[in-house]
């Protein structure tokens, strides 16, 4: 480019500093910024800035990403939301959860609006850490701020609730979150059946996968690979046949997991001959 006469700008330069970091060539990137300051006089911009701020938090240097801040500031170069939603998922990934809330306040003190991406990082965090009030003190906050949680902020909560052992509670905000206009999508669904299962409450989880199929929604291999072997876990035999055909006449297969399980049981149990049909129904699925 620099032979023909046409000279980088800023948007040259911003992607190949994406590469660099992406495979980790720190000091290439240092070289390639001094080069774009330096000599070419070339400014980065919020976005050039924002991919290295995100790069380094990727990589766990959080110190770096947080000094790049500090140039952005002392170049007149001002973060945007993006920015500091990148810094806000550095800290949480580190569990550093009062660093995470200081950008918040430093996010509003510069009159810059958090958005739903940024409560949706920290609501995540916090159910993560089983901090499940203060997840739902920022979930109240955002209708305060005018932000519309999404579908995403509550299958978050969802986890969150089903983490901490509270599936009927979560069964409760699932009806909420419909009331208030949301439809649940294949996520929310394998949520609250993993939180169900995982609470003993198979009966509850088979008719809440018949209401998944019910709603229009078709489940995803992996949901009845599942809940099969939570019915095989619970002597739920028929019902684990039944989804094992239904699950093989929609295309899938019988992962590694259920296979194992179902050879399992027929070593260890008298040869049920439900569980012979399941095994040889699998076995000719593709496992």
């Amino acid at each position: 480019m620099m032979d023909e006469g046409i000279f980088p700008d800023v948007w040259t330069y911003s992607p190949i500093i994406q590469v660099l970091c992406n495979f980790n060539r720190w000091e290439e990137v240092s070289l390639l910024l001094k080069q774009m300051i330096d000599d070419m006089k070339i400014s980065p911009d919020v976005h050039t800035f924002t991919i290295l701020v995100n790069a380094y938090s990727k990589s766990g240097k959080l110190d770096d990403a947080k000094h790049m801040i500090e140039i952005m500031n002392e170049r007149g170069v001002y973060p945007d939301i993006v920015t500091y939603n990148t810094l806000i998922h550095a800290y949480c990934s580190q569990g550093q959860m009062d660093g995470a809330l200081a950008v918040l306040n430093t996010i509003k003190s510069k009159k810059i609006m958090p958005d739903c991406y940024t409560y949706n990082i920290l609501i995540d965090a916090y159910c993560r850490e089983q901090k499940l009030d203060i997840a739902m003190d920022l979930y109240r906050k955002m209708a305060s701020e005018g932000l519309s949680p999404t579908i995403i902020t509550h299958n978050i909560l969802l986890h969150g609730l089903c983490l901490m052992g509270e599936s009927m509670e979560a069964l409760t905000f699932f009806y909420k979150i419909q009331d208030l206009g949301h439809k649940p999508n294949i996520i929310t669904y394998e949520t609250l059946l993993g939180g169900l299962c995982k609470n003993h409450r198979v009966n509850r989880a088979l008719s809440f996968f018949q209401a998944m199929e019910c709603s229009g929604l078709i489940p995803r291999s992996k949901t009845y690979n599942f809940i099969i072997c939570e019915c095989l876990r619970n002597k739920k035999y028929n019902e684990a046949c039944k989804l094992a055909d239904k699950m093989v006449d929609r295309g899938f297969v019988g992962d590694a997991t259920t296979s194992s399980l179902l050879q399992q049981l027929l070593l260890s149990e008298v040869q049920d001959p439900t569980l012979l049909a399941m095994h040889h129904k699998i076995l000719h699925s593709g496992v």
